[in-house]
């Protein structure tokens, strides 16, 4: 067969095999979906919302209030910093394992740890930034959020000397995991399927060199096809009547050569 493959060819291919396809396609799909649904741990994520603002009185400029939420969005990214720094985690990570009631879980996280599961964010020229944690325990990152943000809060005082900082939102245990994305799992398996499973019927396709028509014999032969000859396959109940006619006649003809020889 000719490696290189056309267009009429390659449709061929997927007509012949479409069955195979289909129902490879069903089971990458179901495979990824399994896969996001019972081997991965699912990911929940919180967060406590803060608002950085300086207490004033009623007697301040709205001049000097401009400037004071000016400066007040531009510390954030201080803040951002200070949040995970290791004077933080550290006294968080030491309430975690001592909690202040018998009912509340004890937690033992290391400092790098709750570094690794705690960002903050914020939005551009806003005063309010979120400190965010990602886990796969949904009871554990609400408190984890919640101790981070009082924590800071209480420590404020002392990085700044000044204390601006008030929660807006603590977290609560999320209802819902954000990963794995299963849509996706399940659409990637279904992809990689179908590609793989066309892949080896191209392949197949490719290093097949049987010649499979008088069209493709003449390509390789460089010759003009003048015609075919039909292959007719025997027939058993013909191969049994010429037999019994074959035996019909031999009878009759000793028949008459005995007649001759008695006369």
């Amino acid at each position: 067969m000719n490696n290189a493959l056309d267009l009429r060819q390659l449709l061929n291919i997927i007509r012949q095999h479409i069955l195979i396809l289909m129902i490879m396609t069903i089971l990458g799909a179901a495979a990824g979906y399994s896969v996001a649904r019972f081997m991965i741990t699912p990911t929940y994520s919180v967060a406590t919302s803060m608002l950085v603002n300086r207490s004033t009185d009623n007697n301040t400029q709205t001049a000097g209030n401009l400037y004071d939420q000016q400066a007040d969005v531009q510390v954030i990214n201080t803040y951002k910093n200070l949040v995970i720094s290791s004077n933080v985690m550290s006294e968080v990570s030491e309430k975690l394992k001592r909690p202040r009631t018998s009912s509340e879980t004890k937690y033992n996280l290391s400092v790098e740890k709750l570094k690794n599961m705690v960002t903050v964010s914020n939005e551009q020229s806003s005063q309010v930034f979120s400190i965010n944690v990602t886990g796969s325990d949904p009871k554990e990152i609400p408190l984890i959020a919640n101790t981070v943000a009082d924590t800071f809060k209480s420590k404020i005082g002392g990085f700044m000397k000044i204390n601006n900082v008030s929660i807006i939102d603590f977290a609560k245990q999320p209802d819902k995991p954000i990963g794995p994305n299963k849509k996706i799992f399940t659409l990637l398996g279904a992809v990689i399927s179908i590609f793989m499973t066309s892949l080896f019927l191209l392949i197949k396709e490719i290093s097949d060199t049987a010649v499979k028509s008088s069209d493709e014999a003449g390509q390789i032969l460089d010759m003009t096809n003048l015609g075919e000859i039909g292959y007719i396959k025997p027939v058993n109940h013909l191969k049994l009547l010429s037999k019994k006619t074959e035996e019909q006649n031999l009878k009759q003809l000793r028949s008459r050569t005995s007649r001759w020889g008695n006369n």
